[in-house]
């Protein structure tokens, strides 16, 4: 895939991902990549958690689970727990929407590294 194609979330190989710039080729986004892993990672854990104590299956994508209704209604907490899981996937999302923005950007600099490079 050319480094300027629109990267999604579904579409990245973490274990690619020269984190360190072990090439020797650093793009200058490695920690920011780093950075932004290790939040999307806290985000989806605490995102499990309040989807567990709503009793809300966490099968596939964190981000598109959706959250019934009639679950904020079962006891007072409830409603507090729903609003705070819904904006923990708003802030998922944004997250991995960064993610995908720097790691398309990094990867066009690695890119065009190596093309100078071979030149």
């Amino acid at each position: 895939m050319p480094p300027h194609d629109t990267l999604c979330w579904e579409d990245i190989d973490f274990d690619d991902i020269d984190y360190d710039a072990h090439d020797g080729n650093p793009s200058g986004h490695e920690r920011t990549l780093r950075s932004l892993r290790s939040q999307i990672d806290s985000s989806e854990a605490i995102l499990r958690r309040y989807l567990r104590e709503l009793g809300v299956p966490t099968g596939g994508d964190l981000v598109r689970v959706s959250i019934p209704t009639h679950v904020q209604y079962r006891d007072p907490f409830a409603f507090d727990r729903a609003r705070r899981a819904r904006t923990a996937q708003s802030n998922l999302r944004s997250q991995r929407r960064r993610f995908c923005q720097v790691y398309r950007e990094h990867r066009r600099r690695k890119h065009d590294a190596e093309n100078t490079e071979s030149k």
